[in-house]
């Protein structure tokens, strides 16, 4: 009797199926960092390294301005499988914070990569200029379609100084008038200048690269050509200018930029432009700006010495993550720039 309780008892449990004790795994996914980033849009991606217990059949990255998006929010779709993807994020707001992580779906569920936030760019408002105790001021207004500048106010403490007025009016042609003064500049399809011309057969070019960033300013006077200054261009990074004496061979000012990895330069602050102004380089007019926040810049003449002296930067940031006091400190002088944003 006890052998056919045995036999029976066997019996039943091999009569349980074996898949109550199969594997249930959803993929497993990695985000992307978010590059790219412009007023409205973004791109991210993942990557799924195990597609889990089945096929995935979605995957794409999702965003909303709380921690944590799930497919619930707002989510792209890019495709299907294991392996990396690039997903291209549009309809943002300009000047916010945004979460976004990447997901992807099998039969057993959807997986989520880590949370990784940015803000989208923002229109420059003010940049303060500190010249202790005074204060310097720029209010740049924007066309709203164009997103070109308009008008500059320009404050010295609290009255204002001077309105500086940018009119496209006229095809091809920029004209900036600062009071009575008046500058008329060829531009490009894409705004940026090309030449303003001095009068008397003699003017100043700018030549760009296939990508807009400022290569070289050459100056024609007397008759030719003279090379005034010279880019050089790294991964979308100004990384040295030089500027020439007269003769447009010898080298007179050496600048080498270092970048921070403190982040990206997404509200288009231009740090390393050859066109030293607080203004001009604002609507990229002289070519895109570095696309990360320089560290420190280190320059000297050639001529005299191969010392470098050595301008650190220094950075504060408001809440969505835009710099919002910035901090030049040189051999003789510091220079502090306030910035806010629309």
């Amino acid at each position: 009797m006890k052998k056919q309780i045995c036999l029976f008892a066997l019996a039943v449990i091999m009569a349980i199926p074996f898949s109550s004790c199969k594997k249930s795994d959803p993929p497993v996914v990695t985000t992307t960092a978010v590059s790219s980033i412009s007023e409205t849009g973004a791109v991210s991606g993942g990557n799924i390294t195990d597609e889990g217990t089945s096929a995935v059949t979605a995957r794409g990255v999702c965003w909303g301005a709380a921690v944590n998006p799930s497919v619930a929010d707002s989510k792209t779709s890019d495709g299907t499988g294991a392996g990396t993807f690039t997903s291209t994020i549009t309809g943002l707001t300009p000047g916010q914070l945004y979460h976004v992580r990447a997901y992807a779906t099998n039969g057993e569920g959807t997986s989520y990569g880590a949370d990784v936030t940015f803000s989208t760019a923002s229109l420059i408002k003010t940049i303060g200029v500190a010249y202790p105790p005074d204060l310097e001021k720029y209010e740049f207004f924007y066309d709203a379609v164009t997103r070109r500048i308009t008008k500059i106010d320009d404050y010295w403490n609290v009255d204002l100084d001077k309105t500086i007025t940018y009119d496209y009016s006229v095809a091809g042609k920029l004209t900036i008038t600062k009071g009575s003064s008046a500058t008329v500049y060829d531009i490009n399809a894409n705004g940026m200048v090309t030449k303003e011309d001095w009068g008397g057969g003699e003017y100043a070019a700018y030549e760009y690269d296939a990508d807009g960033y400022l290569l070289k300013v050459i100056e024609h006077w007397g008759g030719a050509d003279h090379l005034k200054m010279q880019a050089v261009i790294t991964n979308g990074n100004i990384m040295k200018h030089t500027t020439f004496d007269d003769d447009g061979v010898t080298s007179k000012k050496i600048k080498e930029f270092t970048y921070a990895a403190i982040g990206e330069n997404v509200n288009n602050i231009h740090q390393a432009s050859m066109v030293d102004s607080n203004t001009l380089p604002c609507s990229n007019l002289f070519g895109k700006s570095s696309k990360k926040l320089v560290d420190y810049l280190e320059y000297w003449d050639p001529r005299v010495t191969v010392v470098k002296k050595r301008t650190t930067i220094t950075y504060e940031f408001d809440a969505k993550t835009r710099p919002s006091k910035i901090t030049r400190t040189g051999v003789d002088f510091v220079e502090v720039y306030t910035y806010t944003y629309y």
